[in-house]
């Protein structure tokens, strides 16, 4: 969503939103955070989300540019997600201010890294963004990307800084430098791995499914494998809450990782009612019997995924489509299935509302 509004679709969006800075390189967030300061009267370290607001930080950034002898042009980008599923040292969601014009480019990155024999393994990384339009998100995705590759190669406390250089004027667009510096640390080695299957695989060996042994540097995705398929198992039998817990246990002393996998099932979910819309009655009897889950059953996903694939077969149903949504009652361990059917084409194929 570009450009901050009055009207706001979703009841539960920010009334205050913190603020912050793409590509306004000239100066520092916390330089720039003291100058708005000075400018606007009571400015905190979040605005409201009015488009009142919004254009004053506009404004206020428009005339401090113009004071330093660039004329540019100021726009808004409010965040699209306030989920807590993301990176933890990831940009908090805020309302970022960046220049549209002139342009901005990241020209080069020069990397420093302890030991200097990983260089090549992270250059590829390094240049992402050389010659693309500079912003600040850029340099978090940049950092996060070293770690990823370090980490999927055993170094798990790697630390990774960027400085940038001061902007430089080339032609009608500005270009910036970063600096790079790594401390891989040291490369950690797998000392043991277990599996806890939960009650549905009491006692089971589930080391077949290890994509790693004692001794390995741990990869990129330590246990995913076994992790995607004990939570498919668990949905099976309707347990729509399962958690699989998968963290390692670091020993920085001797640079030793263990890794202990479990399955937590939660409860058992049973299907409550399941509204079928735009469809005939002779087409809806035949949905259901397709999707093969009563109200009153245990709650499977693969059903739907078996109403998907039986569609294209039964002449009743010929070039529809549908989107469904399971709401959950966690309270009585019930779900609620609607499914919304409509001729491909008419929307996009099956989604989940």
């Amino acid at each position: 969503m570009s450009t901050a509004q009055t009207d706001k679709s979703a009841t539960s969006y920010p009334t205050h939103l913190p603020y912050s800075f793409g590509n306004l390189v000239w100066w520092s967030d916390d330089e720039l955070r003291a100058l708005l300061k000075k400018r606007i009267p009571g400015l905190g370290d979040e605005i409201s989300t009015t488009s009142t607001s919004v254009g004053s930080m506009r404004d206020a950034l428009r005339g401090l540019l113009k004071e330093n002898g660039i004329a540019a042009e100021i726009y808004s980008e409010e965040p699209s997600y306030f989920g807590s599923a993301r990176d933890p040292e990831a940009p908090e969601p805020s309302i970022e201010f960046s220049i549209r014009g002139p342009q901005i480019l990241l020209n080069k990155v020069e990397l420093k890294v302890e030991p200097e024999n990983l260089a090549s393994l992270l250059q590829t990384s390094v240049q992402w963004g050389e010659g693309k339009p500079y912003s600040s998100f850029g340099d978090w995705f940049v950092r996060s990307r070293i770690k990823e590759v370090l980490h999927q190669n055993g170094y798990l406390d790697a630390q990774v800084q960027i400085s940038r250089r001061p902007p430089r004027k080339d032609g009608n667009r500005y270009l910036v430098d970063l600096g790079l510096s790594v401390v891989a640390g040291p490369q950690y080695h797998v000392s043991s791995i277990t599996a806890d299957g939960g009650p549905l695989l009491i006692g089971r060996d589930l080391s077949q499914f290890f994509d790693m042994k004692e001794g390995d540097a741990p990869g990129r995705y330590p246990l995913a494998g076994l992790a995607s398929k004990l939570r498919e198992f668990y949905l099976q039998y309707g347990y729509a809450d399962v958690e699989i817990r998968n963290v390692p246990t670091l020993d920085r002393d001797h640079a030793l990782v263990s890794y202990h996998l479990e399955a937590i099932p939660g409860p058992v979910y049973h299907l409550r009612s399941i509204p079928v819309e735009k469809l005939n009655p002779e087409q809806e009897s035949k949905a259901r019997e397709l999707l093969g889950m009563k109200p009153g059953n245990i709650y499977l996903d693969r059903a739907i995924t078996n109403l998907y694939h039986s569609i294209p077969g039964e002449p009743l149903l010929k070039g529809y489509s549908f989107s469904f949504g399971p709401k959950r009652d966690k309270a009585a361990n019930v779900i609620d299935l609607s499914l919304t059917f409509f001729k491909q084409g008419d929307e996009s194929s099956v989604t989940v509302k």
